[in-house]
C-alpha cells in the first residue's frame, strides 16, 4: 500500500495490477518463440508489464509479456537454445504499471 504521507511530483502513481495464470506453452523449436495470453482486466495497451516466471523455468527459456489488447496480457517465450524446449505447464505471475 502506498505512504499517504509520500510526496509526489505530478500524478500520483496508480496500484499496479496484478495476477497469475497457468500456462502451457508448446514444445518450442530452437530460435523460435510461443506466445499465450492472460486475461488482466483494467490493462491497456501502452502499459508496462512485467513477468513472474515459475522457479521451475526451463534453461534457455526467455520471458516476456506486453499488453496487447484491452485486459489481455500476452506472455511470449523465447527459446534461445539450439534444440527444441517443451516447458512444463506452470503458473506465471504478471504485474501491469498503467502508462
Amino acid at each position: 500500500m502506498p505512504n499517504p504521507n509520500a510526496a509526489y511530483y505530478g500524478t500520483r502513481p496508480t496500484t499496479p495490477l496484478r495476477g497469475s495464470a497457468s500456462l502451457n506453452f508448446p514444445s518450442i523449436a530452437a530460435g523460435a518463440t510461443a506466445e499465450l495470453t492472460i486475461t488482466m482486466t483494467g490493462a491497456a495497451v501502452g502499459d508496462a508489464v512485467a513477468v513472474a516466471p515459475p522457479a521451475t523455468l526451463e534453461a534457455g527459456v526467455v520471458g516476456f509479456g506486453r499488453v496487447t489488447a484491452a485486459n489481455t496480457v500476452t506472455v511470449r517465450l523465447a527459446n534461445v537454445t539450439s534444440g527444441a524446449v517443451d516447458p512444463a505447464a506452470a503458473t506465471w505471475g504478471v504485474t501491469v504499471l498503467k502508462a
